[in-house]
């Protein structure tokens, strides 16, 4: 809650001190400056506040399980024991991993010109970084451009940056939970639909910017141009609202696991020691 409310109270803040019409001075600019990189230096430790809690709330769950010799179904336990797991984990660091990188390439995070020479288009200095502080919406300002070669650079907005690794995470989330469910289907008795159909929402909801790239390409010609050139405006807002999707659906799969196990919880199987540690347990 603490970095949450840091970003948030830290946005509010840069927002209404923005002032487009204010006389362009040395001093002022150095001050906004200043002032976005403070800003930005917030919300970095604002997600490092939440990881943190998060990791420690997972530790917390996955201790108590071992000590019970079980965890129950449902979202705030089975996520926990599912990423103690050897496999699942490396599920979750792979998908959140590969989604990521999609994520960048898609909302040109990752801008790549090989047609555009950015010291001669641009006058940059490779490598640098420019900070444009002011002037736009909330969570749309400031921009850092970062130059990393003459054909390759980063275009690191605030709200991009903070869905990055939110919708990553949850999508790594997702498919290791309905990974777990998938090879748990035939497990126990009682398995119905809604064990599938936990798993295959899980990894349908698991790429909400496939949806746009869909619809674009399903229209072809102009039309798929077009369609995308608008989708791209409203991307944001389309993947914020995959969120709530995103968050319901491990519940909806730990439902599902319900129907596997009867007792609503799942036994605790210590896994063969390797020499090495590749989970949050």
């Amino acid at each position: 809650m603490a970095g949450v409310g840091a970003v948030a109270l830290a946005t509010l803040a840069y927002s209404f001190g923005q002032n487009p019409t204010a006389v362009v001075t040395q001093g002022s600019t150095e001050y906004t400056v200043a002032l976005a990189s403070l800003y930005l230096a917030v919300i970095v430790a604002g997600i490092a506040l939440v990881a943190y809690d998060l990791i420690k709330f997972a530790a917390r769950r996955i201790t108590a399980i071992r000590a019970q010799g079980f965890a129950r179904t449902s979202p705030g336990w089975l996520v926990p024991y599912t990423l103690s797991k050897r496999k699942y984990f490396s599920c979750f660091i792979v998908a959140t991993s590969l989604y990521a990188i999609f994520y960048s390439i898609v909302t040109s995070m990752v801008v790549y010109q090989p047609t555009v020479d950015f010291v001669r288009a641009y006058g940059a200095s490779i490598p640098s970084a420019v900070l444009t502080p002011c002037c736009g919406a909330p969570l749309y300002t400031p921009v850092l451009t970062v130059y990393v070669t003459d054909h390759l650079g980063l275009l690191l907005i605030p709200l991009t940056s903070l869905l990055l690794v939110a919708i990553s995470i949850l999508v790594g989330l997702n498919v290791a939970v309905s990974a777990f469910a998938f090879d748990n289907r035939a497990k126990g008795k009682g398995r119905g639909v809604a064990g599938a159909l936990g798993a295959v929402v899980g990894l349908f909801t698991g790429c909400p910017t496939c949806a746009g790239i869909f619809f674009a390409n399903t229209l072809g010609g102009s039309g798929a141009a077009s369609f995308a050139t608008l989708l791209g405006y409203y991307q944001p807002a389309f993947i914020l609202l995959s969120l709530p999707v995103l968050l319901i659906t491990p519940y909806l799969t730990a439902r599902s696991l319900a129907r596997v196990y009867r007792d609503g919880c799942v036994p605790f199987a210590p896994e063969k020691s390797t020499g090495a540690q590749s989970s949050l347990g």
